[in-house]
């Protein structure tokens, strides 16, 4: 049986607080399938630890899945042929495709830089060129992101390490030091992992920036800085390459901003990694 069945007649006794859920979810299936579960529990009045169980009573282990599944069905009873975004159909040629996400991707990074805060920024570039270390984490798609930020600052001769496996994130952050700074990058914001990690590295007196598109995200009671960005994913196009691109936007300025306060030494060490790289490339 499907969700969409199941909210009509559930295999189960509901009780007061699921009916309410239920009925919400009728009424704002679209909604229900893109909001973090703090803003769902705000929308709905029902609390989170409420929303957890009903999702496990519907039979899915954990909120994403069922969101997923929420979504693929509203998709499928959808009147319109519509995929991805909700301007998208399915019959439109690849050039139309392209002029679109080539708008939405535009888009998201105009309200990214609308919504910019100049002084966290200024304030985060403050915290990664006076410290020690600097570890980005994040896992799934933000994991890769974590990665590639962690090779451009080493690039300049920051002492920069990506990690993007909760085992490996964790044994690091119990390490910590007061001089060392943690960036963790999470679209959701409600990654249980990640919010371990930052209350573990706060826990260490180091130093966090939160990148996230989830203003409500739990995170923020750990950081000591939160870089919000503007973007949207329906949960049939999780890990866009809009998300990623604004993620790595705002990392991308950060970089050009600790360049711009250390341009000598940036460019000396981005000389010397060049060089030696370069090696690797002649030996071949």
């Amino acid at each position: 049986m499907n969700i969409l069945e199941q909210l009509e007649h559930p295999a189960f006794k509901p009780s007061k607080s699921d009916c309410i859920l239920m009925n919400y979810i009728r009424q704002h299936g679209d909604i229900f399938c893109t909001s973090p579960i703090a803003q769902l529990a705000q929308l709905s009045g029902i609390s989170e630890a409420t929303i957890t169980r009903f999702v496990r009573k519907m039979g899915f282990p954990n909120l994403q899945h069922f969101k997923v599944s929420l979504a693929e069905e509203l998709s499928g009873r959808s009147r319109q042929q519509t995929i991805i975004d909700h301007t998208i159909q399915t019959d439109e040629s690849i050039l139309t495709t392209a002029k679109k996400l080539m708008s939405i991707s535009i888009e998201a990074l105009r309200q990214t830089i609308r919504h910019l805060d100049e002084k966290v920024i200024a304030q985060a570039v403050g915290l990664l060129t006076n410290g020690h270390r600097i570890y980005f984490i994040g896992l799934g798609n933000s994991g890769f992101v974590s990665d590639d930020s962690a090779y451009k600052f080493q690039r300049i001769g920051i002492d920069a390490t990506g990690l993007d496996n909760s085992h490996l994130i964790m044994l690091h952050m119990s390490l910590l030091h007061p001089e060392d700074t943690v960036v963790a990058i999470s679209h959701s914001g409600e990654s249980m992992e990640i919010l371990q990690a930052a209350k573990l590295a706060k826990q260490n007196g180091a130093r966090l920036i939160v990148i996230t598109a989830n203003t409500n995200t739990l995170l923020r009671q750990y950081a000591d800085l939160c870089i919000f960005y503007k973007t949207k994913e329906t949960m049939l196009e999780t890990g866009s390459i809009v998300t990623k691109l604004t993620q790595i936007f705002i990392i991308d300025l950060i970089y050009t901003q600790v360049v711009k306060e250390r341009p000598e030494e940036s460019v000396k060490s981005k000389q010397d990694t060049a060089e030696a790289i370069n090696i690797l490339r002649l030996g071949e």
